[in-house]
């Protein structure tokens, strides 16, 4: 079970949060600041079959001054069908495999005080995530490879998700970054960001896709050899439709965003 679970982000505003992001660009976490933990700095809590590595040990980072970085490498060897990641400030890449398995890495960066990771496992469901002290900078990047089927579920307070060659059903969300999904075959899949853009291409054809955004282009390349039922509104922004529609189709989608162009084509 979680070893606590802090108040909302320390930094919230969206001025605060493009500052940060330039400055923790070259980082790869893209934000600073996160929930607050009261739990020991840098803990891990686990539940079900669990090995894990220190790969690095705390260091000053490269690209912020003052800041330190830990890389921790870990296996969940219960079979899981379901993968929930919930990522306050970090990018996640999340890819298919074959095995029954999760295997995940995690980097760190903190200015003062190491985040407090958590592992847990309660039935075929594994939920990832972390509680950061409230510092300056914080934050935890996940890279994440597990079964090709699972369900996976990622949510982003700041930073991009990149999703490979999945085929069990999708949800993503993130408030400031960009969703990059390929090579995907699963049936339902939504990708929904605040600020940043979505780029989803399917190998395979969807049975209800949906793309949403605020602020950012959107686009989705799907197999031609189908016909899809396709819903796409660009308020600002130019509508780009190609692939085959067909109103009585049982293949939905569905691209809105405020600002941003839209495209829906075909990959073949």
């Amino acid at each position: 079970m979680d070893l606590a679970r802090g108040p909302a982000p320390v930094i919230r505003r969206a001025g605060s949060l493009a500052l940060i992001t330039g400055l923790l660009g070259m980082a790869g976490l893209g934000l600073a600041g996160c929930a607050s933990s009261s739990s020991s700095p840098g803990a891990n809590s686990s539940s079900g079959p669990v090995s894990s590595t220190a790969t690095a040990s705390a260091s000053p980072g490269l690209s912020v001054p003052g800041t330190h970085q830990v890389t921790v490498s870990y296996q969940i060897t219960a079979p899981v069908s379901t993968v929930v990641i919930v990522s306050h400030v970090g990018n996640v890449t999340v890819t298919g495999g074959s095995g029954p398995g999760v295997s995940v890495t995690q980097l760190a960066y903190y200015s003062k005080t190491a985040p407090t990771t958590t592992r847990t496992v309660s039935g075929k469901t594994l939920t990832i995530t972390y509680d950061c002290r409230t510092q300056l900078i914080c934050g935890v990047a996940y890279t994440v490879a597990v079964p090709r089927s699972a369900a996976v579920r990622v949510t982003a307070g700041a930073g991009s998700v990149r999703l490979t060659g999945l085929a069990g059903s999708v949800t993503a969300k993130a408030d400031v970054g960009l969703i990059n999904a390929t090579g995907l075959t699963s049936a339902s899949v939504s990708l929904t960001t605040r600020v940043g853009g979505i780029s989803a291409s399917f190998a395979a054809a969807p049975t209800a896709v949906r793309a949403s955004a605020n602020v950012g282009a959107i686009t989705v390349h799907v197999p031609g050899s189908t016909s899809y039922k396709i819903a796409a509104d660009a308020r600002v922004g130019k509508t780009t439709v190609s692939a085959p529609q067909s109103a009585s189709s049982g293949h939905v989608i569905t691209a809105t965003t405020d600002i941003g162009a839209i495209i829906v084509a075909s990959s073949t």
